[in-house]
């Protein structure tokens, strides 16, 4: 975890130079410490949608202007960010993250001898294949890319107005970055504050300015708004389990062919996921997204140190196979609608679905 971020570490946007008053002015906020057992500030609060593959997922993260952590209160976009529940004892309480120091998830457990107690660990090792996709190798890159870039414009944002886009190859990737021409007026101490998008300090125009989009092939992180509001989390309570984040890296090398196998099939289902949409198949969408969460509960149980959890290659050919006789299914009743078989297809459909819906919370961790 600790280079998730190192691509924040630019001011060379190539937009003209222009004084602010909030360029080189550090927060006034609270910074977050990095001990584990504080309580933790917050004073901005971030919106946008994260894509990965065909899933699209809105999430929220509350950022500290003075430190550049964040917090995640939502167990879905913890799992993609980092990792949100490791066993059905667990529940999932909120993730902080200290750039370039460690991600820590906060949990309440159910212990059969203890009782309820709360928890935290570290998940700097334990990545999932979203953010897996968000490590790049060092910042100076990012920074040949933002010189190297083509760049146009890229139209008004309702909310961050008129937009410069930068696009080019990054550590063999097609990356395409959106930066607002829009000076943010908020005071920040790192040079980037945000999950991807956000704020960050432009030193070429003085300014400091919002990312508004950040995509390659695998993974877009648009941002809808960054406004300020404050949350307090309480993290004096937890208890360390060391125990945890050891596991979890000796699943992830114990089984990394397997790891890698998963990822390359990701990969795969994203290009075909590209063609589909290109097509306007929504049926082939439909079924890539299935497949793309297969693959990701499969990571997941790696990443999580159970990799005896995965679904079974049978389990998860049944679920691919129904889904395509309900899609089947869907296009028969349409053709009987109006017709005397029209009541009876409906009925079969709905067995179906009955039967997908409940294979599907069986077998995925995180069913869409």
């Amino acid at each position: 975890m600790k280079r998730i971020l190192p691509f924040f570490i630019f001011v060379l946007s190539n937009l003209g130079i222009a004084q602010d008053g909030y360029y080189g002015k550090p927060s006034s906020y609270v910074p977050n410490g990095f001990e584990p057992n504080i309580v933790f500030n917050f004073d901005y609060k971030m919106t946008g949608t994260l894509s990965f593959g065909s899933h699209s997922f809105p999430f929220t993260i509350y950022v500290n202007t003075a430190d550049g952590s964040w917090a995640v209160t939502d167990d879905v976009v913890a799992d993609m960010i980092g990792r949100s529940t490791v066993s059905d004892d667990e529940k999932f309480d909120f993730l902080v993250y200290v750039p370039f120091e460690v991600t820590r998830g906060y949990y309440t457990v159910y212990d059969p001898d203890e009782g309820e107690k709360k928890v935290f660990y570290s998940l700097n090792r334990a990545l999932s294949a979203p953010a897996a996709q968000l490590e790049f190798a060092h910042e100076e890159n990012f920074a040949d890319f933002m010189q190297n870039a083509n760049i146009t414009n890229a139209g008004n944002h309702s909310a961050f107005g008129p937009q410069k886009l930068y696009s080019g190859n990054f550590n063999g990737k097609e990356v395409n970055v959106t930066i607002s021409n829009r000076s943010a007026p908020i005071k920040i101490t790192p040079l980037h504050v945000g999950f991807l998008c956000g704020v960050f300090q432009d030193g070429t125009q003085y300014k400091n300015r919002y990312i508004t989009k950040f995509e390659t092939p695998e993974i877009t992180v648009e941002m809808h708004s960054f406004s300020p509001e404050q949350l307090i989390l309480d993290g004096s309570d937890y208890l360390e389990q060391e125990g945890y984040a050891t596991m979890n890296v000796e699943s992830i090398v114990d089984n990394e062919s397997t790891f890698e196998d998963i990822a390359e099939r990701m990969d795969r289902l994203s290009m075909e996921n590209r063609d589909a949409v290109a097509r306007g198949d929504t049926d082939k969408i439909s079924l890539i997204a299935l497949k793309m969460s297969i693959e990701g509960q499969r990571l997941r149980a790696i990443t999580t140190g159970h990799p005896e959890r995965q679904i079974s290659e049978g389990d998860a050919a049944q679920l691919v196979g129904l889904k395509d006789r309900i899609q089947r299914k869907t296009k028969e009743c349409k053709r009987y609608k109006g017709t005397e078989y029209e009541a009876e297809c409906k009925r079969q459909l709905n067995r179906l679905q009955s039967r997908f819906e409940e294979l599907r919370s069986r077998y995925l961790v995180s069913p869409r």
